[in-house]
Order: C-alpha cells, then structure tokens, then sequence
C-alpha cells in the first residue's frame, strides 16, 4: 500500500526539543528511506510542513513506522496519513462510447 504523510510541526511543540531532537529525526527518516519504507520526500511552501510518500502493509504499519521517529513519537509532529490507490477515472474515456 502507498501512503502519502503530512508531517507538521505541532502548535505547541516546545521548539528547543524540536531543536535537540531534529538530527536524530533526520537519522531515523533516512534510515527508513534506506529500507525502502519512505519512498519519496518533499518539502513544502510551509517549512513547517513536509510530505513523505511511504510503502507499508496498512495504514497502522505506516504510523508504527513513523512512531520510530522522537519527534512524531513526542507529539511534536503531528501525521495526516493518507492513502494512496491508482487513478483510474481515464479508464472512463475509453469505456463508453459516444
């Protein structure tokens, strides 16, 4: 299954561990990268906001997956997961004739 994340930093994350805690989030994030998990990362318009696209068996094996990492499992950053399936809607130009 694909899995878009939106990660954003939480209103009332306390900036100074977000600051203690960023190079470690950095080193789990890449790790699962090497593993395959995250398959795509991007940044955003909001530096603030940062959007993963992951590979995973289920929804909850994304965020256990995302939990490894101290800011998520803290709270400072908050996940909106959503999934992803293929886009099938042009089969609809090809389906029926005019």
């Amino acid at each position: 299954m694909k899995v878009m994340a939106v990660v954003c930093l939480a209103a009332s994350a306390d900036m100074s561990e977000v600051r203690r805690h960023l190079r470690d989030e950095l080193r789990g994030s890449w790790t699962l990268f090497s593993e395959n998990i995250i398959r795509e990362a991007y940044l955003t318009d909001d530096p603030a906001r940062i959007v993963f696209v992951l590979e995973a068996e289920n929804l909850s094996a994304v965020e256990a997956h995302l939990k490894t990492l101290p800011l998520v499992k803290s709270g400072s950053f908050t996940l909106q997961l959503i999934e992803l399936r293929p886009f099938v809607n042009w089969e609809r130009l090809f389906g029926e004739r005019e």
